[in-house]
Parts: C-alpha cells; structure tokens; sequence
C-alpha cells in the first residue's frame, strides 16, 4: 500500500480507490467510496452495538519547494535510518495506513467485540466536507472515535478551533509625499496589532488560551508613492469556546476609534473565511483513560495525555456527541513542512496499537 502519493484535495479519488482495494485484499466486511469520495471499511463485531470509528483523512498540502527537500516529496523513500520520507509520511498516510492494517490485524485474531469503521475523509485540509457529510451518516453506530492524526503515539483529549476572520482597515488614498497620517490605514492598523499583542485571551481549563494570529495581509496599492484606501488583515484565531458575537465584541473593542469593517464568520463556515470548533475531552474521560491504558500495556512508557495545537476532522465527531480522543504514530511538527517523514517504527507500532485498542469494547459513560 502506497503511504506517500498524490493526492491534494478535491483530486482524492485515485488513492481512496486504493485504500479500498486495500481493504478488500485484507478481508474487511465491507469496504466502499461513499457518495463524498469517503474511502470507508467495516469489520463486523461478534456483539450487538455501536463501535469504534477509526478516523484518517485523504488528503494533503503543497509540497512547497521541491529543492528543499532531502529525496523527491512523492518517492516514498525510506533512508538509512528507517525513516520513510514523502508528503503524506505524517501527514496523513502512515497514520492511514496503520489504522487499516491494525484493524485487519485485530480481525484476523478473531472478530473484534464491536464492529470496527475504519474512515479516511476528503477534503480535510479545506475544513473537512468528507467528515460533514460522514459522521451523520455513521452516528448511530459509533460509540467512540479515535481521530488517528500524528501524535508521536500520545492520547490526545482536545485541540481548539480554528476561526479565520478578515478585518478591512479604510482611509483615503493619496500622494506619499503629503504623509497624511490620518488618512492612511496603515497606521490604524499598526495600532490595532499593538493592542492585540497585549489583549486578553479566552482560557479554557482544559484547552487552555486562544490565540490570534495575524497571517495575510493585502493593501490595494502597488505603487511606492501612494498611500493605500484599504488594508486587508486575516487573523487565524484557535478558539476555546468563543461564540462569533464574542469574538466580534473582541475585535470591536481593540478597534475602537477605527476606520474599519471586520467580517467574522459563522459557527460552522468553511471556505476563505471559516469558523469550526474544537474538541474538548475532559482527561479522566473512560475513553481517555482506556485509550492511555492500552498505550502503556502495548507500547510501554510514553508521554502523558495532552493536547494537538492543530484542528482535526475530530471536530465533526465531537459536535455529534460521539466521545472522541486522539492517536496517532509520527512527529506532528513535521506536517506540511520539506522534511516530512514518519518512523517505519512508530508505524508499526502504531498499527499494533490500533489492532489492541479495537479488540476491547469502547470505554464510553
């Protein structure tokens, strides 16, 4: 099975067409691409009830520059030191792969007590449509969901959201040489940052605090000598619970005396503008607690449980009220970066993790 090929998203096809030819050749119950270009398999439980959800993703981001990277991002090459390199290493395919080979390794023991989903999604990078339309569909038969993202196999109880919000800073467009402070949103804008910095986040207890970031930035001028009329800033705000009305009193207040629009989207936006919360599960969750137990009989000591700085489809499960933690093998840090790569070690170790976790009942209140 090929971990590290092309596949960016909305062009998914090819490799969920893979995976369930994957998952065919290995003798899953069920394996089929769903109406949303989903790569879904099922092997039945012995028992009666929901089960787990096993959750990975198809897709993945620019390689970026390809002289920055040490072997050709689609090679799949493994080095010296059992490292197997490409776009996708970590991010998501080896986690992928380990999530269908550890199910098919726990059914080949026999059938798991609970019916086991192993689901990678499309389109995960752009906000995640493959997990909107799939996790309805799955509800009703899911007790428990292990959002299989890169974790350095460490249990993940929550991630913040992810909120992208655009502010347009206005003045009047005039000759540099007249330097009209007043009329030149730059400056409104450089006021605006310097309150930032220091404002208040939202600290949530077990999350912890908000951050706001300032990303992109766009003035409507290309000339040297002529002030802007309009200054675009995107902020990527990670969210703790904030409500889109808060977040607006928020940047209304830092604002204040400003020449200013700020558009800040909907719960449950997606596209250039986007507002998904996170995943908030509280540490002595029965999940959390079983997921951690079988971490340490199955691959001993490790880092205690915690948290991704990273949003994950796991939003969509967790809004749907289906208890949901993280796992995964491979070094978070190296997504989307040139020098992605996942230890053919922590693969492995990672698909006996998932083939142990699935052969117990789901722990759920």
């Amino acid at each position: 099975m090929c971990l590290s090929g092309f596949s960016p998203s909305k062009d998914e096809a090819n490799l969920a067409g893979l995976v369930v030819a994957e998952m065919e050749r290995l003798g899953y119950d069920e394996a089929y691409v769903d109406a949303a270009g989903n790569a879904i398999g099922r092997i039945r439980g012995h028992e009666e009830g929901p089960g787990w959800l096993l959750l990975t993703h198809l897709d993945h981001v620019d390689v970026g520059d390809e002289a920055n990277w040490p072997y050709p991002p689609f090679s799949g090459h493994v080095d010296e030191a059992g490292r197997l390199w490409g776009r996708g290493a970590v991010d998501i395919k080896g986690p992928l792969a380990a999530t269908v080979y550890g199910a098919a390794a726990a059914r080949a023991a026999g059938p798991p007590p609970r019916d086991v989903w192993v689901a990678s999604t499309v389109q995960e990078e752009l906000g995640g449509a493959g997990a909107a339309r799939l996790v309805p569909e799955l509800k009703e038969q899911v007790a428990a969901a292990v959002i299989a993202e890169s974790s350095t196999l460490q249990v993940i109880y929550g991630h913040r959201g992810v909120a992208r919000v655009r502010l347009v800073f206005e003045g009047r467009p005039h000759h540099a040489a007249l330097s009209r402070s007043a009329d030149n949103p730059n400056y409104a804008l450089a006021r605006f940052l310097e309150r930032l910095a220091v404002a208040q986040r939202n600290r949530d207890p077990v999350l912890g605090a908000s951050s706001i970031t300032p990303t992109i930035l766009q003035a409507d001028t290309t000339s040297a000598n002529r002030t802007p009329g309009k200054v675009t800033l995107i902020l990527d705000w990670r969210t703790t619970g904030e409500s889109p009305e808060e977040m607006r009193e928020l940047l209304e207040y830092l604002t204040r005396g400003m020449n200013v629009s700020i558009e800040v989207p909907p719960l449950w936006e997606h596209g250039e503008l986007e507002n998904t919360p996170g995943v908030r599960t509280e540490p002595d969750h029965p999940l959390v607690v079983q997921m951690e137990e079988v971490r340490r009989r199955v691959l001993g000591p490790g880092p205690r449980p915690g948290l991704w700085a990273f949003a994950t489809d796991g939003r969509y499960t967790h809004a749907a009220g289906i208890p949901t933690v993280g796992f995964g093998p491979g070094d978070p840090t190296l997504a989307h970066t040139e020098h992605e790569y996942i230890a053919v070690e922590q693969l492995l170790a990672g698909a006996r993790y998932y083939a142990a976790l699935v052969q117990e009942k789901p722990a759920v209140r």
